[in-house]
């Protein structure tokens, strides 16, 4: 999987920046595969606050399910809908590609 971190500006709509990537930027990402990979799936984790005074509301990481070479990344064609996502002035940070190694769930 290949995780970005992503803080957005104060002044930023979250609501607005998470509807526009549920509803037109995750849609429009290439979802095919490249000679590189391909995309599984996509998900956006809001960080929550851990204390009281903690002001982290404007931080996601955004993890890319990837079956492939670790240099993959995310691609969208659609010059529009990645121009509107400039438009929210984001920092976008590739933190790296990551393998699970290891993982546990309750047994229902």
């Amino acid at each position: 999987m290949i995780i970005y971190h992503i803080k957005l500006p104060k002044n930023q709509d979250l609501e607005a920046f998470v509807t526009f990537m549920r509803e037109e930027y995750f849609p429009a990402v290439d979802k095919g595969s490249t000679r590189v990979g391909q995309i599984t799936d996509l998900h956006l984790l809001e960080r929550e606050n851990e204390f009281e005074g903690d002001e982290v509301s404007h931080e996601f990481l955004w993890q890319i399910g990837w079956s492939g070479q670790p240099t993959g990344k995310a691609h969208v064609e659609d010059a529009a809908v990645a121009r509107k996502l400039t438009t929210f002035q984001a920092d976008i940070k590739r933190l790296g590609s990551y393998r699970q190694v290891a993982d546990w769930q309750v047994v229902k």
